[in-house]
């Protein structure tokens, strides 16, 4: 591996960049700094678009977090000047939830509240804290465009068809669209004390369960030239609506590189180039990404089992299932390089988690198949809904009990 990095033009200019970049020796430009004549530190209300997906945070009493692109600013004083950029913004809960099934909306109504998605533009107050900025009221005035509204109008209805599941349709609303805001938050603790963190993050697993179906279907219905469109098209369609996260665009690109690979009709790169070449591309397009926990933990675990797995596999006892080494190998492969990550960000690290994959992973794959053909069939057939649902939270027991067990298992603090 040593020497394929070395020789591989497109590894080892990754390999110079992340040593460039996590050194300190260069420091990735913002792309999108602050331009007003309105100094930054005195700016109390602007507008703009929003343009990513409020997250729920830990600030600001679970404050959401949300970038915003300013096209205008106003100060204290009354100064207005036209702006550029891109802050981050956090949206007070009764703000976003207004009209979240079973959120702040029962109470009050959607007085407070306005439409928060990706593309809406907004005239916001807000007060400075740090590097970030409060939100104490908003307006909606529109969309960035039809797209962006009929989008985060699907995304509002699946919120609430998903609710009608109860805590399956919260796991499985999370898995779908990365909204976290109904999984139990016992469960959402056990995943990450398990070290099971990687398998609620959008990623790659998602966009193989999509791009799986299609290709299926595709070759099925029209071969398999077509089947590698069908695949690329419902990997696009699937991060256009759930929103480009750092492991999600990292597998997007993956997956975009092979397809054009295929279409040149080039030899197959291996899959450390293909890594490597999303990794500078992704540099070059979001570097916003580059210090951000789910970019890091994405690429790391992804190296770990392409350049480990196959090492580590070898050493386990033969007399274990191949597909049981396999995953254990994957598994173990994921942890000694994602090791440094969490050390950074928890202060910790879940050796549990080796074992933890292999036990529920499978068991979140059947859970998103069984997911999937249970919303298409209810769709089609509402009446069937309330025994779907049953059959999801029994589902949804299996892997909550699986978790909690893992969850229990002693940690490695560092440091």
């Amino acid at each position: 591996m040593v020497k394929k990095i070395f020789v591989n033009p497109v590894i080892a200019s990754a390999v110079l960049c992340a040593v460039l970049i996590y050194t300190g020796i260069i420091i990735p430009k913002n792309k999108y700094p602050y331009k007003s004549l309105v100094p930054e530190d005195r700016i109390i209300s602007a507008l703009g678009t929003v343009c990513s997906n409020p997250v729920k945070s830990s600030a600001f009493g679970g404050a959401y977090k949300a970038d915003f692109f300013l096209e205008s600013a106003r100060s204290l004083n009354g100064e207005c000047s036209e702006s550029t950029g891109k802050i981050t913004l956090f949206f007070p809960t009764d703000i976003v939830e207004a009209f979240f099934p079973g959120k702040i909306y029962t109470k009050s109504k959607g007085k407070k509240g306005i439409f928060i998605e990706n593309g809406a533009k907004l005239r916001a107050d807000f007060k400075k804290s740090g590097d970030f900025f409060y939100v104490t009221n908003a307006e909606l005035i529109g969309w960035k465009s039809v797209f962006a509204k009929c989008r985060g109008a699907c995304r509002l209805q699946f919120r609430r068809m998903m609710y009608g599941w109860g805590n399956a349709g919260g796991l499985l609303l999370a898995l779908l669209s990365g909204c976290r805001e109904y999984t139990e938050q016992t469960v959402s603790d056990s995943f990450r004390n398990a070290g099971l963190s990687h398998i609620l993050a959008l990623s790659g697993m998602h966009l193989s369960l999509f791009g799986g179906i299609a290709f299926f279907f595709g070759k099925k219905w029209a071969g398999r030239k077509w089947a590698e469109a069908a695949q690329l098209l419902a990997t696009m369609l699937f991060v256009l609506f759930a929103g480009l996260s750092p492991s999600l665009f990292r597998a997007f690109l993956c997956s975009l590189i092979l397809f054009l690979n295929w279409l040149l009709r080039l030899s197959r790169p291996s899959s450390v180039s293909v890594l490597s070449a999303s990794f500078l591309i992704h540099t070059m397009i979001f570097p916003e990404h580059l210090k951000e926990a789910a970019f890091l933990l994405s690429y790391a675990s992804l190296a770990g089992i392409l350049i480990l797995s196959g090492t580590i596999t070898k050493i386990i006892s033969p007399a274990i299932f191949p597909k049981i080494r396999k995953s254990l190998g994957d598994s173990a492969a994921a942890q000694i390089l994602t090791a440094p990550v969490a050390v950074s960000i928890f202060g910790k690290i879940m050796p549990v988690g080796v074992i933890a994959s292999v036990v529920v992973s499978p068991l979140v794959t059947i859970f998103l198949y069984a997911g999937l053909f249970s919303i298409v069939t209810c769709l089609a057939l509402p009446f069937l809904s309330n025994g779907f649902n049953v059959i999801m939270n029994c589902l949804y027991y299996v892997i909550k009990i699986s978790v909690c067990f893992f969850s229990h298992a002693p940690s490695i603090k560092v440091g």
